[in-house]
């Protein structure tokens, strides 16, 4: 997998006892997905039947919303409630595509969730190291907010590159000059692609 890849990854995947159940509840997750990539029970899956599997996964736990809305910043407020659906939706299946394409034929890695950083009473880190049998390991950490909805991740930065900004530069790129259909119609594109890499996902 190579490491733009990883980023988008890991986008499928508190020091109170609330937060330390967020930090069980983020490992958790994290392993769900990986066991519909290597437990026997789903060899016989599909890539489509293992990508409906994890994001049921994943957004039984978290919202993605607020991750793309922020990523998104003042350029969400410029679709419409039906293109704002839409680019939400297909944004998730990049990033559940990516992860399931890129784990394929990959040895499962080991997960280490470090202790909990607590940034504010309402915000707080998750440092995951993840270990692949190969010998290369990466560093993620995983930013959480508390919300009305519950604790939710805003943020991924992994080896110091933010989720986030990566791809709210990529937005405020595209809608200086084109707009939210073109946006849906390039992110339409790239999940018909066979080699995915959703850190350029507007490019």
């Amino acid at each position: 997998m190579n490491f733009l890849s990883l980023i988008a990854s890991v986008a499928l995947f508190a020091v109170l006892p609330v937060q330390a159940n967020e930090k069980a509840k983020l490992a958790t997750t994290m392993e769900a997905t990986l066991d519909i990539m290597y437990l026997d029970v789903y060899k016989d899956y599909t890539s489509a039947q293992r990508q409906d599997a994890v994001r049921a996964i994943v957004e039984d736990q978290y919202d993605l919303e607020v991750l793309i809305r922020r990523a998104m910043a003042r350029n969400w407020s410029l679709l419409t409630a039906g293109e704002q659906m839409q680019v939400r939706n297909l944004i998730d299946q990049l990033i559940i595509k990516s992860f399931v394409e890129g784990m394929a034929g990959k040895d499962r890695p080991i997960l280490d969730c470090g202790a909990v950083i607590e940034v504010t009473s309402k915000r707080i880190e998750v440092p995951v190291v993840i270990s692949f049998p190969s010998g290369k390991t990466f560093n993620v950490l995983y930013r959480l907010g508390l919300l009305k909805t519950g604790w939710q991740i805003y943020d991924i930065v992994a080896e110091d590159i933010s989720l986030v900004s990566n791809y709210r530069q990529q937005f405020d790129d595209h809608f200086r000059k084109e707009n939210g259909a073109q946006l849906i119609e390039k992110l339409e594109k790239l999940l018909k692609q066979e080699e995915l890499d959703v850190t350029t996902i507007i490019l």
